[in-house]
């Protein structure tokens, strides 16, 4: 069987065939979370994409297709033992229709009009301040995005990253639309900063540019940072290249095991050149920067920020989307 082949052999079918069954469903039916087959896991946290045939085990940050899968299955084999392995569990569960993966991939095949616009809805700068949050810094950075689902529009918050892909939030929504991939942030258009800032979700990029804005000096950096953000710890090997062209990373991610593999991996990819910054926000009952913002943040000075960036868009025409929305740095 050619390469190309095998990667279409559906892994919902493959994990059919092996004993395993869904823990639940997501994102209309075409996100399967499973607990791992790859290690003992109490909570389901292996994730697979019907659509796109990709699994992600957010427990190790470990991903892939569905041949990555097979090596992860028989311990690291090499790629010809899984290939071989792969193709003959193929053999005997091929057309029997273990698993009608059409019906469940509905949402994101129903998916049209997709239409990004800047941020302004109320409903969505709420959320954003129930984040802690301020306008200026979520309009900067974000968009609104709008989105038809048989017919039926739907809107939230959209975050760009660097293959067009966007990461969709709202109090009720957590999903991306097109690719999944890191995203990169200068701080400002005058070429890059000898250091970065590293998150794993764009809400914890968010609260950082927010502690900078309300002058924190015990979790923020004294020195400008461009800031890329993860979107999600198996992007950590996707993000690396971009990570290691500056002199030093300031790493702000999940104080959970997914966090700490992915640091443990930006450790070995790039030795010398990662820092974690975890010491500065842990000491609260949380598990990311953003829950260490809504803990400590000071709701005084925060309403006065707002107050003074709503006061100075009085009288001033919607700016031009370019105006609201930065460089967001993409893949030649």
């Amino acid at each position: 069987m050619e390469i190309s082949k095998m990667r279409e052999i559906p892994i919902v079918e493959l994990l059919a065939h092996l004993g395993f069954e869904p823990a639940y469903r997501t994102a209309g039916g075409s996100q399967w979370v499973y607990r791992s087959p790859l290690r003992p896991d109490n909570t389901p946290s292996f994730s697979v994409s019907v659509r796109k045939n990709l699994w992600q085990d957010f427990g190790t940050s470990e991903g892939g297709n569905v041949i990555d899968l097979a090596i992860a299955l028989n311990g690291g084999c090499s790629f010809h033992e899984a290939a071989v392995w792969l193709v003959a569990q193929y053999k005997v569960f091929r057309g029997k229709g273990i698993v009608d993966i059409e019906a469940y991939d509905e949402e994101y095949r129903k998916t049209t009009d997709v239409r990004l616009i800047p941020l302004k809805k109320g409903v969505l700068l709420d959320y954003l301040t129930s984040r802690g949050i301020l306008t200026e810094i979520a309009s900067r950075y974000c968009k609104e995005v709008h989105y038809d689902v048989r017919g039926r529009e739907y809107y939230a918050i959209g975050f760009q990253n660097i293959l067009g892909g966007v990461e969709i939030r709202s109090a009720k929504i957590k999903r991306c639309h097109g690719s999944k991939g890191p995203s990169l942030l200068p701080f400002s258009r005058q070429g890059r900063t000898p250091f970065c800032c590293v998150f794993e979700g764009f809400m914890d990029f968010l609260s950082y540019r927010t502690l900078e804005r309300m002058g924190d000096v015990a979790v923020t950096q004294p020195v400008p940072c461009d800031c890329i953000v993860l979107n999600s710890t198996a992007m950590v090997g996707r993000a690396a290249p971009f990570i290691d062209v500056y002199d030093m990373a300031f790493c702000y991610l999940d104080l959970d095991e997914g966090g700490w593999t992915a640091f443990e991996k930006l450790q070995k990819l790039l030795p010398g050149k990662v820092v974690s910054c975890a010491d500065r926000y842990r000491m609260y009952d949380g598990k990311d920067l953003n829950d260490y913002h809504r803990a400590t943040v000071d709701w005084t000075h925060w309403h006065k920020l707002e107050d003074a960036y709503q006061a100075s868009l009085r009288g001033r025409p919607d700016p031009a989307e370019s105006d609201r929305i930065p460089d967001v740095w993409a893949l030649p």
